[in-house]
């Protein structure tokens, strides 16, 4: 009997996990706002088994035990919502900050291809 693949497994539960992460961070958003949001950051950290279980995660950096990765929060979001097809486009961006200092980081923009 032929191993069935994931994608084809949980097509459905796929489609949902990208929707959650979508509906934590939104189709556009800062990386700066994401980086102080702890709650949003533990929110898609909390659906690390729930991914296991649909996804392959070998090739996700936030996934691998012996790696130490930065931000395992974004590294999530951009490599499962391109695993199902989603554009995930970051563009670097400069705000003006109360104080009148400038402020670089990046803006996303998640597209859906289908």
């Amino acid at each position: 009997m032929p191993r069935i693949k994931l994608s084809e497994q949980y097509k459905n539960e796929r489609e949902e996990l990208c929707k959650k992460l979508i509906d934590i961070v939104g189709t556009e958003f800062l990386l700066s706002e994401l980086d102080e949001n702890i709650e949003k950051q533990a929110a898609i950290l909390a659906l690390k088994d729930e991914i296991q279980k649909c996804f392959a995660c070998s090739e996700i950096s936030a996934f691998k035990s012996n790696f130490d990765c930065k931000r395992p929060y974004l590294n999530i979001v951009r490599g499962i919502l391109r695993k199902q097809g989603y554009t995930f486009i970051g563009s670097a961006i400069v705000l003006k900050m109360d104080s009148g200092e400038p402020k670089s980081t990046k803006k996303y923009n998640i597209f859906s291809n289908i």
